[in-house]
């Protein structure tokens, strides 16, 4: 998770082949329990962007020990002295062309992503970050990503999509961004199980489905 970025144990005073021996063991450990990949995959998530003192690629653990390959990455706007609006291809492109060249037949995730409202200086702007939600929702159909996971949380910014500091309308008490939910309606997201949401096939629990 991360490991190429410089704010975590794993990434800090280890080198890659720290990482990748520590990965590699605690794989073989479940591995040897006979979980197999029906009941456990293993995600190899990477920041979108190097900030530490190592490329993404040299933490890479190798295709026997990764079911998915993840990214990482936040449009944090004008929310921090040093970042600017981007949109999902800038956030995202340069690591998904980056990890397909580490493999081209692992599936990609999005592991965490979310937007900040503030498009200018300091004034939210709701109508600037529900375009950002919708383009991401395009942006994933385009790049064949497989599954996505928002970061609902209120920490740097704000980036809830769900109860949150602000939103675009309301369910209940919460304030929402109307455009996540259009997104997940779509038909091109596979749909819940009728029976059970939580359920899932194993094709779709191994991304290749």
């Amino acid at each position: 998770h991360e490991m190429n970025g410089n704010w975590y144990p794993w990434s800090m005073g280890s080198t890659p082949q720290d990482f990748i021996l520590a990965w590699r063991r605690i794989h073989d450990i479940f591995a040897n329990k006979s979980l197999g990949s029906t009941r456990l995959q293993w995600i190899w998530c990477v920041n979108n962007a190097d900030v530490g003192g190592y490329a993404a690629e040299n933490y890479w653990v190798g295709e026997n020990y990764v079911d998915w390959m993840g990214i990482d990455g936040y449009n944090f706007g004008t929310s921090q002295s040093w970042s600017s609006w981007l949109t999902p291809n800038q956030v995202f492109d340069n690591m998904i062309t980056r990890l397909k060249n580490l493999s081209s037949t692992k599936p990609i995730c999005i592991n965490e992503y979310a937007s900040t409202s503030m498009r200018i200086g300091n004034t939210p702007n709701i109508t600037a970050k529900s375009d950002w939600l919708q383009q991401f929702c395009t942006y994933m159909n385009n790049k064949q990503i497989k599954m996505a996971s928002y970061f609902n949380t209120e920490k740097e910014t704000d980036w809830a999509i769900f109860g949150g500091v602000r939103g675009d309308s309301l369910w209940g008490n919460y304030s929402v961004y109307s455009a996540y939910r259009s997104c997940l309606q779509s038909t091109d997201w596979i749909l819940a199980n009728s029976t059970n949401a939580r359920l899932i096939s194993d094709a779709q629990f191994a991304g290749t489905s």
